[in-house]
Parts: C-alpha cells; structure tokens; sequence
C-alpha cells in the first residue's frame, strides 16, 4: 500500500496570527478533491518562523513537503518549485492601511499617488510587499516579527501598515485595544500580487497534487466557498465600496507564467 502524503503547512507566529488559516484550508481541500487519484495524506505544522525563515526551510530538507504561501515574483518561481495558482484569488494585492489616530486625518486627506509616498510605510521582514513599494517610490521601514508592526504604526514609528482587505477584520479585532491603533477607511493601493504554495525543488508531486487539487476545488465551487466563510466578513467590514484603491505596479512579476491570471477573481467596483 502506497504511504499516505504528507504535507507540511505554515504555522501562525503569534497567538493573534489568523493568516495562515485559508491556507491549511486550502491545502486539506486540495487533497481531498485528490484523494482518488493521488491517495492518503497528512498534515503537519511547521515550526513558528517568519519569512526569511520560511525560505531557508524551503531550500533544505528538514521538512516534509514544506507548503507554504508567498507573493509571487521571477525569482521565487525560478528557485522554487511552486504551485502556479493564485491561493488568495487576488484579493490581497488590494491594501488598507492600518494607521495612528493622528495619521489617520492627514491620510484621508491624500488625492494622488504623489501626496501618498509622502507617509512612511511598516512591512515585515522578507515581505515582498516592501520591495514592489521601494520600486514605486515609497518610503519603508522594516520590522523583524509580525506582532511588533502593530504596535509600531500606532506609536508613530512609521506612519502606514498596509494589508489585504481580507486581513483587516481579524486583525483589526485582535489589536483595537492597542491605544491609537486605527483603520483608515478611505485611502488604500493596489498592486498585483498573485501568492503561491512554494515548496522545495525535489517535491514536484506534492506541488502537482496540491495544483491539480486546487483547480478542481475552483471549477466545482468549493474554494469559493471557502474563500468566502473566510475573507467574506471582512471585505464587508472594510466597506471597500467607500475606499479609493490608487494602483502601483508590481515589477516582480516580469517573467512569471501569466496563467494564473485565468483564476484570479474581478472585484468589479474596485477595479479603478
């Protein structure tokens, strides 16, 4: 009898880190819909690890088929074996910001791209996020943990922390009783930022399982279902329809395969 798969998925990093569950979701959909064809499977957690700590597991072999999700650019899918599927359907690449109460006022205020990259901007280390916005202009600091960020951008440390509108409910939540914490709702950016399961170079079944698995799960209906239980909340709390979205271009994603793009959802009104 053939071993069950098995599949390593990304652990949170904090207790109040809700990211990564899509994901496992996802993963467990995708092998269901492949158990017939490929077999049994398993899930395991990974250890707690940031993101460049992320990229060296997936260079080594201490983990079992690592999967783990990250902004898609040519030299990750040129290192990396990956999944050339876009797990979030395109919604994070549209960003709010999370803002001090003093920032907040001025930051409404902003009407073009230019007035924008006058703020300072908070991103996590490795984050792909960060170079995309340094290209285009903008100002940005880094920060080593993910929790810090939080409380970094209501003390005025930098001035913006951007995330994906399916972000903002759960994190906002998590962090409302930090003092000055805020969500701007009116500005946000745009920029396309397709993310991918990564996994190391040996481990082309498990991507072309996890790829098949995906697909099925997106033609039958089901991952859209699952991507609604859990980014649907928040796109009504955001109130996207009040925010105006200014785009940036995402330079990274010169010479990645544009097929994806075929399952990339249209958020229709936000289109600007």
């Amino acid at each position: 009898m053939a071993q069950d798969m098995v599949i390593t998925y990304r652990s949170p990093e904090s207790i109040n880190d809700s990211r990564y569950n899509y994901d496992t979701e996802a993963l467990e959909l995708a092998l269901e819909k492949t158990s017939d064809t490929w077999g049994g499977y398993s899930l395991l957690p990974s250890p707690v690890m940031n993101f460049p700590r992320a990229i060296d597991f997936l260079k080594g072999h201490e983990l079992d088929n690592p999967m783990f999700k990250l902004s898609a650019s040519a030299e990750l899918c040129e290192e990396f074996e990956y999944v050339p599927f876009p797990i979030d359907l395109g919604i994070v690449g549209y960003r709010m910001f999370f803002v001090s109460d003093t920032v907040n006022y001025r930051l409404s205020k902003v009407k073009s791209v230019k007035e924008l990259k006058e703020f300072s901007i908070g991103q996590g280390a490795g984050w792909l996020d960060g170079e995309i916005l340094e290209a285009a202009g903008f100002k940005v600091r880094v920060a080593p943990n993910y929790e810090s960020l939080f409380n970094m951008v209501a003390e005025q440390r930098f001035e913006l922390f951007p995330r994906g509108i399916n972000e903002v409910e759960l994190e906002f939540k998590s962090h409302d009783h930090i003092p000055g914490f805020m969500l701007n709702r009116t500005i946000g950016i745009h920029y396309p930022l397709p993310r991918f399961f990564f996994t190391n170079k040996n481990d082309k079944k498990a991507a072309q399982r996890i790829f098949e698995g995906l697909v099925m799960a997106y033609e039958d209906g089901s991952l859209k279902e699952l991507w609604m239980k859990h980014y649907g909340p928040s796109l009504e709390f955001a109130k996207i329809g009040d925010v105006t979205f200014f785009d940036v271009e995402n330079p990274l994603l010169k010479g990645v395969d544009p097929s994806y793009k075929k399952y990339m959802l249209k958020f229709g009104s936000l289109e600007k």
